[in-house]
């Protein structure tokens, strides 16, 4: 279906994006043709009828967070590792998530999920590194006002085609301080059964789609000469002259261990390692004269307990853990613990994190 819409903001406008959460356990990939489409990115607004109202909001003690003041945006941030992320970003205080995915109904769905977190953490601890604030889609992006909240936007578009949104993914990344490559697809067949569209399919979202991103942030980097200027820096950030902004890829073991089935997976993912380490170099070249720096750096999720392994049989569970050192699958909230780290630490780069429970020493 490819009904377009006469888009009322430009900068979200956008084609659909996969949603898919990063680790190797196989999940089918349908081949759905892009959409362009129009949203208004949530958040809230004083002139419009917002679905969130103030008086209804506990009282709550603001704390800096480690994230306080930063935004990310998110790639496959409706699910499973992406998801994990932005809901740990905005404990660690960070001001605005962008959530990109293909399906609007599901980025809808995780920012109104990550808004009911922050207000039950509220509820239990009687404070929270800043507010939350949502907007619904239909608000006016110009009645917008500032404040010390904590805003959940999404942009709709499907990151194996980004290069034909281009204008709108580089317009999206102004003044995001920390990129999200967690989208990507897996397909568990041999290559001799493999279809060319599956192959281009895993190519283009894991791999090609995490390259759009990385130019589309390194481009905005190059421009954050001016913008920076009246920006608030975090206690950290003031103690040097550099803005420290930062690109972290979401691999997998499999770009490291061979397993029997995902030959194109496990390229592209090993592909994502080239990006990390040229990215971490090339950034740093271009920018060096500049008063940002953008790190790249890598997280290596093994098998992950999300929602795929449902799918999986009790026998080829209890399979997969006896492989493993540790006799658990992760957590995805053991993975935004390590964005986390990579996000605040200005010395990693070019850093390779396993989260694997030991399997690649198997």
């Amino acid at each position: 279906m490819n009904t377009v819409c006469s888009p009322r903001i430009t900068h979200s406008i956008g084609v659909r994006h996969a949603r898919v959460p990063q680790h190797p356990i196989p999940l089918l990939y349908t081949d759905i043709r892009p959409q362009r489409i129009s949203i208004r990115p949530t958040g809230r607004s004083n002139q419009s009828k917002a679905s969130y109202s103030s008086n209804s909001r506990p009282s709550i003690k603001k704390e800096r967070g480690r994230l306080y003041g930063r935004t990310a945006l998110i790639t496959g941030g409706s699910s499973g590792i992406g998801y994990a992320i932005a809901e740990r970003f905005l404990a660690e205080g960070a001001s605005r998530i962008v959530l990109v995915g293909r399906r609007r109904e599901k980025l809808q769905d995780a920012s109104k999920r990550l808004s009911e977190s922050i207000i039950k953490r509220i509820n239990q601890f009687g404070h929270v590194n800043g507010e939350i604030a949502t907007r619904a889609p239909e608000e006016d992006v110009s009645e917008r006002t500032t404040s010390s909240g904590q805003d959940v936007d999404i942009l709709v578009g499907d990151i194996s085609v980004a290069s034909e949104w281009m204008t709108d993914l580089e317009k999206a990344m102004i003044d995001v301080d920390i990129l999200i490559n967690a989208a990507g697809i897996s397909i568990s067949n041999i290559l001799p059964r493999t279809s060319p569209d599956h192959i281009s399919g895993m190519l283009k979202t894991n791999l090609e789609g995490a390259i759009y991103t990385s130019r589309a942030m390194l481009k905005s980097c190059m421009r954050a000469r001016s913008r920076e200027k009246n920006r608030k820096l975090n206690d950290t950030e003031q103690s040097h002259q550099k803005i420290s902004k930062s690109i972290i890829n979401i691999s997998s073991l499999l770009a490291l261990k061979g397993v029997t089935g995902t030959v194109t997976y496990a390229a592209s993912k090993a592909g994502i390692l080239g990006l990390t380490r040229s990215m971490a170099v090339e950034a740093a070249d271009i920018l060096k004269v500049s008063n940002v720096m953008l790190r790249c750096n890598a997280i290596l999720p093994g098998y992950i307990d999300t929602p795929m392994i449902q799918d999986f049989s009790v026998d080829k569970v209890n399979e997969l853990r006896a492989q493993i050192p540790l006799n658990r699958f992760g957590d995805p909230r053991e993975v935004a613990d390590a964005a986390v780290f990579l996000s605040t630490n200005g010395y990693a780069n070019n850093c390779v994190l396993n989260l694997d429970g030991g399997l690649s020493a198997v």
